[in-house]
């Protein structure tokens, strides 16, 4: 009976004794994928900053874009404020060429139907 109680104990050791040299092994192991981990998380938060970055770049060439347009769209405006006041003008010609003309003695052309 003692000789079972002694090999029972011897046995606990042993296995306890692996068990302990396992885990402590392991501990190693886990804090290196830790670490590993925390160094990727690092990578990570670089790229999101220089993103960050990127996206900051982007705004303000959406802003300069804007600031295009509405320039582009006032010239449009002034230009066809301009097209208009010369079609006037040359609409103003047209009716006193025909005046002069009549004074002289043209006759009116004939319509084309």
């Amino acid at each position: 009976m003692h000789v079972d109680l002694l090999s029972n104990v011897i046995n606990a050791l042993v296995v306890g004794g692996v068990g302990l040299l396992l885990a402590w092994l392991a501990k190693g192991q886990f804090e290196t994928i830790k670490n590993a981990f925390e160094a990727v998380d690092r990578r990570f938060e670089a790229i999101d900053r220089r993103f960050e970055v990127i996206d900051r770049r982007f705004e303000a060439i959406d802003r300069r874009f804007v600031g295009i347009e509405t320039r582009i769209d006032r010239l449009e405006e002034r230009l066809e404020a301009r097209m208009d006041a010369f079609q006037a003008s040359l609409d103003g010609m047209r009716s006193d060429l025909t005046q002069v003309a009549l004074a002289v003695g043209a006759r009116p052309r004939a319509t084309n139907r």
